[in-house]
């Protein structure tokens, strides 16, 4: 029915270490093929394409406060290739009430009401420190993050997730919040950086879990050097981007892979000096509990001052 083009190819500067994925939305009339692929252009450029069902959009007002369908279409998409104006469309009734406080606070709580439940399931079993317990820290931070970003634009990406958060935390004059972010990833005591061998791990980490026959597409072949070069690149000029890049694509990787394995313990030791092991993990929990609210302190706040 349609194609259009959305992520970090509409924007000035689509590249992050010479390498970018192009962001295609497919919308079938019938069913689709699959969910997801990645297709290989070069070693360089790779297509992520996302199959949607034309059904998924007869309900305008539930894309309004869809975080990620709604948020894409309607921030600066790229028609491709449309029939009977379906795109056109079908992005105005959806667009037509997007941007109004009701519908984006819904967008908002999608996430910090999921990352405060996360949290207090961890809370509850917080002296059972398991490989999902790091990977669930994480992806509460994710959360959090995601949140303060969606009051005013679209969920963070992957790559330049610390890149662009802390301009969104600024333009809600919470220039706070991405500082408390970065140190809920950090040690008190700053460590001696070893890039290169940090990335040689990472990268025999990742050359481990291709060896498998059934890898998540986001962990697939085309995307170790999608990353890998981000890192690179980023070490200069944002280093905290960079390690959060390599530290949330790491932990994927570890927990797919057997954890008695060398790849593993090379992952362990790298969490160790970032204090996120388990004899810091408790701390690290209350902490993000502090983080937390503050992240729904700053909500409130946006919603009393919107009429919410």
């Amino acid at each position: 029915m349609s194609a259009y083009l959305t992520g970090s190819l509409i924007y000035d500067q689509p590249l992050l270490g010479g390498i970018t994925d192009i962001d295609l939305i497919y919308i079938h009339s019938v069913d689709i093929p699959c969910r997801r692929e990645i297709v290989p252009i070069t070693e360089e450029i790779h297509l992520d394409i996302a199959h949607y069902p034309q059904s998924l959009f007869s309900q305008p007002r539930e894309l309004r406060s869809d975080a990620w369908v709604g948020s894409f279409l309607c921030h600066d998409p790229i028609m491709l290739y449309d029939t009977s104006h379906w795109f056109e469309y079908t992005q105005a009734g959806v667009a037509a009430q997007f941007f109004l406080p009701s519908n984006i606070i819904q967008r908002v709580k999608f996430f910090s009401d999921r990352a405060r439940s996360s949290w207090l399931q961890l809370q509850m079993k917080s002296g059972d420190f398991t490989p999902e317990t790091r990977l669930e820290f994480l992806r509460i931070l994710k959360d959090a993050a995601n949140a303060i970003s969606c009051l005013t634009s679209v969920p963070l990406t992957e790559r330049r997730f610390l890149v662009d958060f802390p301009e969104r935390a600024r333009s809600l004059n919470m220039p706070g919040l991405a500082g408390g972010f970065v140190d809920l990833i950090l040690p008190v005591e700053p460590v001696e950086t070893d890039w290169e061998n940090w990335l040689e791990n990472w990268k025999t980490s990742f050359n481990e879990l291709l060896k498998n026959t059934d890898v998540p597409l986001g962990l697939s072949k085309g995307r170790l050097p999608y990353y890998e070069k981000a890192i690179i690149d980023l070490q200069s000029s944002h280093q905290e981007a960079a390690l959060w890049v390599m530290l949330w694509t790491w932990t994927l990787i570890a927990n797919l892979l057997p954890q008695k394995s060398s790849a593993v313990s090379a992952y362990e030791h790298f969490c160790s000096l970032m204090a996120l092991d388990r004899g810091n993990f408790k701390e690290r929990l209350s902490a993000l509990d502090i983080y937390l609210d503050t992240v729904e302190e700053t909500i409130d706040n946006w919603s009393y001052q919107n009429g919410i």
